[in-house]
């Protein structure tokens, strides 16, 4: 498969995250239901820990939709979290037909490589959204979030 499709793709994950996110004016919540605990999420069978004092806004949810763009199949899922201070957390996972996502992906999009918790990826920066991609279990991760700190805790192994 040709990877500049896989690239544009991918960017338009990327950019559907940052939207989703943008769209809700980094929404406020109704009640006062954050979580004070940090909390494990699994998202398309890759786990995650929320730092503790956020919490999900679950009509920003992303389960399994299907995109068929130039004739290449891919699905997403994602979740999008918050805390008091308004700093935002959006997660997405994407898996291609026939494609199996490898380290080359993350690294055609480009940023600055960096490792995490012992995972390898790419930092960016989009507006004021720091990034961090990668690749794994054949799956293309992409996470954008107001507070680059959170990064350290959210990515696991």
């Amino acid at each position: 498969m040709n990877r500049k499709i896989l690239a544009i793709l991918t960017i338009l994950v990327v950019a559907a995250s940052i939207t989703a996110v943008s769209a809700s004016g980094l929404f406020d919540f109704a009640g006062d239901s954050q979580t004070a605990e940090a909390q494990n999420v699994t998202i398309d069978g890759i786990d995650f820990v929320i730092p503790a004092g956020y919490t999900e806004d679950e009509s920003l949810a992303v389960d399994g939709v299907e995109n068929d763009t130039e004739g290449v199949k891919y699905t997403t899922w994602g979740k999008t979290y918050e805390n008091d201070a308004h700093d935002v957390i959006s997660i997405g996972v994407a898996t291609y037909d026939g494609v199996e996502v490898d380290e080359s992906m993350p690294a055609y999009i480009g940023g600055a490589e960096k490792t995490i918790n012992g995972v390898n990826g790419y930092e960016y920066k989009v507006g004021s959204f720091d990034g961090f991609t990668y690749a794994k279990n054949g799956k293309l991760v992409i996470i954008s979030l107001t507070d680059a700190k959170a990064l350290d805790e959210l990515i696991v192994k």
